[in-house]
């Protein structure tokens, strides 16, 4: 049995949705899974108990948070030396002919912060429209307008496939036995 750390960072909280989808996921498994908010965590916290790491974040104005930067920059010597993922969530990701740009936005911040995660991959996230203030919520209603995505501000819309999150995790627990 395996320790795993899922790592997130979240804006509106679907990130740490999936994350935590995650972590069930890798304890029906078998394995011991804990799922930390990167923002706020634990006292003491340290990747060294941990035998494999997967890191997730949100994409917000085409990039990732410095939070996420930091992060990886703080465990790169940990995040070398077992198996490790990344997932990055954005509404991009859902969106056929944006699918390049998430992927693309993957690959800056992996170049930027010099980490190759085992495995990587971009999920679609979701419109949480009950989450944004008034100015986020008009900007998202006219983004989704135009990619052809739910405009009903009433309530959130989730675009995450959940078969790729699982098969995500699947393919991570694989590399990790051959590790």
């Amino acid at each position: 049995m395996a320790s795993i750390l899922i790592a997130y960072d979240t804006t509106e909280g679907h990130t740490r949705k999936i994350a935590q989808y995650m972590g069930d996921s890798v304890s029906r498994s078998g394995h011991e899974a804990q799922v930390v908010d990167i923002r706020r965590p634990p006292t003491d916290f340290s990747l060294d108990s941990f035998d494999a790491v997967l890191v997730g974040a949100s994409i917000h104005l085409g990039k990732h948070s410095r939070q996420l930067s930091g992060f990886v920059s703080r465990h790169k010597a940990r995040l070398a030396t077992v198996p490790t993922a990344f997932f990055s969530v954005s509404l991009s990701a859902g969106v056929e002919k944006q699918k390049g740009e998430a992927s693309r936005i993957l690959e800056e911040f992996l170049q930027k912060v010099d980490w190759s995660p085992t495995i990587k991959t971009i999920f679609a996230g979701g419109l949480l429209y009950r989450e944004y203030g008034f100015l986020k919520r008009w900007m998202m209603k006219k983004i989704a307008r135009d990619a052809g995505k739910d405009t009903d501000t009433s309530k959130n819309h989730e675009y995450t496939d959940w078969q790729a999150v699982d098969g995500f995790v699947k393919e991570f627990l694989a590399q990790l036995d051959q590790h």
